[in-house]
């Protein structure tokens, strides 16, 4: 079972070398394996959205980063907001701090199988938990339709806010989940455990509410210190 690491830009001294591979296989997965944005030099993968705003989940196994989500408060410049916006007909574009985009969601490849103990349901169980202590009612964002059946096998009370568009020929949709104390039983039920599987070090801001402003150039050296220690 993976130990679901809560990182934040206050903490990220913590992690300098988790985050150095979280990057590069950010940029083997979404710039190498799907193609969504160019390559860079340096082997990592950023976007605008890599702020002190966002809160990470690293899933850990064996001192190997396996899995891994991100989220942002949706009152703050999201992937949504920015960038699809016009998906959000049905219901409209949330903006309410206590719903969080849920983006960036990886398992490593080697790591992927189709069992409901697998990786990808490890970490969907640690970012409801993060979401419950945290405040968060809902969480979710733009993604692909496949995920839809991993909702439905934890029995996940889904939102959507839109319908469905191809987006790089992928079918997706805007939809977020409802964050309840059932969700998370529904989801360690499958899991076969009971146990919390966050793991929390150092500095933790809260998501809802106000947090200490860190330029987003502290998260950029924390990738670039890490070469230096590797």
């Amino acid at each position: 079972m993976i130990e679901a690491h809560v990182v934040t830009s206050e903490n990220l001294s913590h992690y300098t070398e988790e985050w150095e591979q979280y990057l590069r296989w950010r940029h083997t997965i979404y710039v190498e394996e799907k193609k969504w944005r160019p390559a860079r030099a340096d082997g990592r993968e950023l976007d605008q959205f890599d702020t002190p705003d966002a809160t990470y989940i690293l899933g850990i196994e064996d001192g190997e980063i396996v899995t891994a989500a991100r989220l942002i408060p949706t009152d703050k410049p999201h992937l949504v907001s920015e960038v699809f916006p016009h998906m959000c007909e049905v219901a409209g574009l949330p903006r309410r701090p206590d719903w969080a985009e849920w983006t960036r969601t990886y398992v490593l490849p080697h790591r992927r199988t189709a069992g409901r103990r697998g990786i990808l349901t490890q970490i969907c169980c640690a970012v409801m938990e993060y979401c419950l202590d945290e405040g968060i009612r809902y969480a979710g964002g733009i993604q692909e339709t496949y995920f839809l059946p991993q909702w439905k096998m934890l029995n996940w009370r889904v939102k959507p806010l839109g319908l469905p568009q191809l987006v790089d020929q992928e079918w997706c949709v805007v939809a977020y989940l409802e964050c309840s104390e059932m969700a998370l039983e529904n989801a360690r039920k499958v899991l076969g455990t009971s146990r919390s599987l966050l793991v929390r070090r150092g500095e933790q801001p809260p998501f809802v509410g106000e947090r200490t402003h860190i330029k987003r150039s502290t998260m950029l050296a924390a990738a670039s210190d890490a070469e230096v220690i590797a």
